[in-house]
């Protein structure tokens, strides 16, 4: 996965599930026999795990991913999985849903952090870039949880319901420091609900319905070439924004 950008000395996002495998092979003697043994009870057959379903998750989607791959994957039995993971979708919100908490409530802390230095063009920038790239790269697990979003029978609600909420959560962080912004730079005239909501929507739509919104038989712009027009269409818009 791409990392979003971010201001410089920030940490990066590591996809929904940025997980970190020891390698075993730079141990020495008695520590490697004991890492190793360890891997096929402890806490390294887990992250192997994680990070097994992780990957084939955002590849290949929750519906088309089994336990069985994820087990190839991970190197371990189909039953060692299920001891370590109840079910599936035990797997699917652990390797999934507690990343992508941690990684909102962060990328929103960073972006306040960030918007006491930068200029409008810059923050603006800022979000449209780390929000597509986070979207554009977990194209295939957020395209699963907004079907599963409208499907309370669905076995994916739960952890649809649970990353819009996150989403939302970090919007309004953004939202209410937009509120500073806007009263420190004299940016009159913004509605921020709805500024926040048509920005959301422009980055966010742009992704998920990239097979509906183009015009046919055009090229479908690239990331590079949409965060540089969204920025713009928000840079625009707020700065030459009068009193209506």
């Amino acid at each position: 996965m791409r990392f979003p950008r971010w201001p410089p000395g920030k940490q990066r996002h590591k996809g929904i599930g940025g997980l970190a495998v020891s390698n075993l092979s730079a141990m020495p003697g008695k520590a490697l026999k004991t890492t190793r043994a360890r891997s096929v009870n402890g806490e390294d057959v887990r992250t192997r795990i994680l990070k097994a379903a992780h990957e084939l998750f955002t590849q290949n989607g929750y519906r088309a991913t089994t336990t069985k791959e994820i087990s190839a994957r991970a190197g371990v039995a189909e039953p060692t999985l299920f001891r370590h993971f109840g079910s599936k979708v035990e797997l699917f919100e652990i390797s999934i849903l507690e990343p992508f908490t941690a990684f909102v409530d962060r990328w929103s802390r960073q972006w306040v952090d960030y918007s006491t230095e930068a200029t409008v063009e810059e923050l603006a920038e800022n979000l449209v870039d780390s929000l597509y790239s986070l979207i554009r790269e977990d194209r295939r697990v957020f395209q699963e949880l907004m079907a599963a979003r409208s499907e309370p029978t669905n076995d994916l609600y739960p952890a649809a319901v649970a990353v819009s909420a996150q989403l939302r959560k970090g919007l309004r962080a953004v939202h209410d420091e937009g509120l500073n912004i806007q009263a420190k730079r004299g940016l009159s005239y913004i509605d921020p609900p709805a500024t926040m909501g048509a920005v959301a929507s422009m980055i966010i739509g742009s992704v998920m319905f990239e097979d509906w919104v183009f015009p046919a038989d055009k090229r479908i712009p690239g990331r590079t070439r949409m965060v540089r027009e969204i920025t713009g269409m928000i840079v625009d818009g707020i700065s030459h924004r009068r009193h209506r």
